[in-house]
C-alpha cells in the first residue's frame, strides 16, 4: 500500500511539474463554458419556439387557455412525430428546457454532455501522456526495480481515476456557478405563461449518478490511452488518430465504444430538446457500464507486460 501511495504521489508530482495541470484546468473551463452556452442556447431556442407557436395561435384566434390546459399527445416515430396539441407540446419542452440552466439541472446536463463528448477524449489524452512520460524519459528503468509490479500497475490507474474524479467534481462545481449567470439571462427571455407550468429538474441522486458514470467513462478511456501510450510511446499521432476516429468515423455497430457510452447512460443522462443520443441494440444500461469497466481493467492489465519490457529494455 505504501508503495502504491508513493508512486501515485509521484504521478501527481509529474502532473504539476509538467504543467499538465494547466492543460487540465483549461479543459475544465472550456467544457464548462461550452456546457453553459449550449444549455442556455437550447433553452432559449425552446422558449422561442413556444413563443412562435403562441403567436400563431393568437393570430388564428385559437383558445389559448384551453390549449394550454389540454395535455399534448405524441405518436409516431422519432423521425416523424404526430403532435395533437403543438402549443402545449412546445410549452412542455420550454419549461423542461429551463431546467438545464438552473442549479442541479445545469450540472446534470453539462456532465451528461461531458460523458458523451468530452471526457473520453480528455481521459484518453491524460492516459496517453501518463503512459509515455516514463518510457520516453527512460525513468521506468529505475522505477520498476524500486516499485515492482504492484506499484506501477496500480499507481497509474489510481492516479487516472483520482484525476478524472477531480475533473468531474470541478466541472460540476463550475457548471453550478455558471448557472448563476445564465439563469437570469434565460429566465428574462421566458414568457410569463411558462411560470405556472414550471417543473423540477433532475434529482440530486440522479445528478450524482451522472457524475460517477462520467468519471467511470473518462477513467476507462484514460486507461485505454495509458495502454496506447506505453505501447506506441507516441503522443501526437496517437491522440490525433483517436480524435479523428471518435468524431468522424460513423458508428460501427452495437459493440462500438461510443454506443456503449450512450447505452451506459440510457435513462440516466440528462438531455433536453432535440438532441437525444440514440443507442443500437439492447437498451440495457448494465451492458454499457460493464463494457466501460472491462475497458478500464483490461487496458490497465494489458499495460503491465509492456511496462515490464520497457523496464528491461527502455529503448525497445
Amino acid at each position: 500500500m505504501q508503495t502504491t501511495l508513493r508512486e501515485t504521489r509521484r504521478e501527481f508530482r509529474w502532473i504539476t511539474s509538467s504543467r499538465l495541470v494547466l492543460v487540465i484546468a483549461g479543459a475544465v473551463l472550456a467544457i464548462t463554458a461550452w456546457g453553459a452556452w449550449s444549455g442556455a442556447t437550447s433553452a432559449l431556442n425552446l422558449v422561442g419556439q413556444f413563443q412562435s407557436t403562441l403567436h400563431d395561435y393568437q393570430e388564428n384566434g385559437e383558445d389559448i387557455a384551453k390549449a394550454l390546459a389540454t395535455p399534448s399527445e405524441v405518436s409516431g416515430t422519432p423521425e416523424q412525430q404526430n403532435i395533437t396539441n403543438p402549443l402545449r407540446y412546445d410549452l412542455d419542452q420550454a419549461v423542461q428546457g429551463l431546467t438545464q440552466v438552473t442549479g442541479v439541472g445545469a450540472v446534470a446536463s453539462t456532465l451528461s454532455l461531458s460523458a458523451l463528448v468530452f471526457f473520453p477524449v480528455v481521459g484518453f489524452a491524460l492516459g496517453l501522456f501518463m503512459g509515455t512520460h516514463d518510457t520516453r524519459s527512460g525513468s521506468i528503468a529505475f522505477r520498476w526495480p524500486q516499485s515492482g509490479l504492484r506499484g506501477i500497475a496500480t499507481s497509474k490507474p489510481l492516479a487516472l481515476l483520482l484525476t478524472m474524479l477531480m475533473i468531474g467534481v470541478a466541472t460540476a462545481a463550475l457548471s453550478a456557478a455558471a448557472s448563476l449567470i445564465t439563469t437570469p439571462i434565460v429566465i428574462g427571455q421566458a414568457d410569463a405563461l411558462l411560470e405556472p407550468f414550471s417543473v423540477d429538474g433532475p434529482s440530486f441522486s440522479r445528478t450524482v449518478a451522472i457524475l460517477l458514470l462520467s468519471v467511470l467513462i473518462g477513467t476507462a478511456f484514460a486507461c485505454f490511452g495509458l495502454l496506447v501510450g506505453v505501447v506506441t510511446r507516441n503522443r501526437t499521432i496517437s491522440l490525433t488518430s483517436f480524435v479523428l476516429l471518435y468524431f468522424l468515423v460513423p458508428m460501427l455497430g452495437a459493440a462500438d465504444p461510443r454506443n456503449m457510452i450512450s447505452l451506459a447512460g440510457y435513462g440516466v443522462f440528462y438531455f433536453v430538446g432535440q438532441f437525444r443520443p440514440q443507442t443500437l441494440g439492447e437498451h440495457d444500461p448494465s451492458l454499457g457500464i460493464l463494457t466501460m469497466v472491462l475497458l478500464l481493467v483490461l487496458s490497465a492489465v494489458a499495460a503491465v507486460p509492456v511496462w515490464r519490457m520497457r523496464a528491461r529494455l527502455p529503448s525497445a
